[in-house]
């Protein structure tokens, strides 16, 4: 006979935590964010909000109640626990400081933004979060003094021509400048030996149909690479690389590390 998980806990004699969802830690959010607009949570108002069937939220709440992160009240309203606003509060400071560096500094439309910090705001861990924090604010007070180097940061970011690609995407004829190798030894060693390191001026050259071969030239010297090798070689080709020249190029903006 197959034990169900509140049996099974009072059979053994012991409370067993089921480990807190990203799902279930978007229930907690919400809960929050209607404590904090001074209403009361509600299975209606979390169906509604979250688009799932109250039986659904009726089942997360169980799960968080068990997890001792919220407390029932009268009529069926439930409210976080102490425990469970202060991980609620996590999650929301998250998602606000997310929302606020994908939609004000980095331009994303507001609807896009907030899906994207309900991703990234779950896999985050402590440090993480510092970190990213820390970022978005320095950032954020750069752009408000009026840095240029945010101008050009965001106008990099604003334009796929400027963003480094792999060496394989590169079409035909074009021209660019190795940013990185990501490739680990001993292919990180070969591809240096022949010249494809961040610096180095690349232009593509045609390959015949059907090979999995890239053909390049790298300052001055003609190199063939398979596909997969030539992939973890990243390469800018924006509009201000500067004309290519046989041996390198006139004017080199990038000495990026590898």
């Amino acid at each position: 006979m197959y034990l169900t998980w509140r049996r099974a806990r009072h059979r053994f004699g012991e409370v067993i935590r089921l480990p807190i969802s990203s799902r279930i830690e978007d229930y907690m959010e919400e809960i929050f964010a209607l404590e904090i607009s001074g209403r009361e949570a509600t299975v209606t108002d979390l169906a509604n909000a979250l688009g799932v069937a109250k039986a659904t939220v009726v089942a997360a709440v169980r799960r968080l109640s068990e997890a001792s992160m919220v407390s029932h009240e009268r009529y069926g309203a439930f409210r976080l626990t102490e425990k469970g606003r202060e991980r609620a509060l996590r999650i929301h400071r998250r998602h606000e400081h997310l929302t606020f560096l994908f939609e004000d500094i980095l331009g994303f439309d507001k609807k896009r933004a907030q899906a994207m910090a309900c991703v990234l705001e779950h896999e985050m861990d402590e440090e993480a979060e510092v970190r990213i924090m820390g970022f978005t604010d320095y950032l954020a007070r750069a752009q408000k003094e009026g840095r240029e180097w945010v101008k050009d940061l965001l106008s990099v970011m604003g334009d796929e021509r400027k963003l480094p690609r792999p060496l394989a995407m590169i079409p035909e004829g074009e021209k660019g400048v190795v940013t990185r190798v990501t490739a680990e030894e001993p292919l990180r060693g070969r591809l240096f030996s022949l010249g494809l390191s961040p610096g180095a001026a690349i232009l593509r050259l045609a390959a015949p149909p059907g090979d999995e071969l890239v053909n390049l030239e790298a300052d001055g010297n003609e190199i063939t690479l398979k596909m997969t090798e030539a992939a973890s070689v990243w390469i800018c080709t924006g509009p201000d690389r500067g004309p290519y020249k046989r041996g390198g190029m006139e004017d080199v903006p990038y000495n990026h590390s590898a």
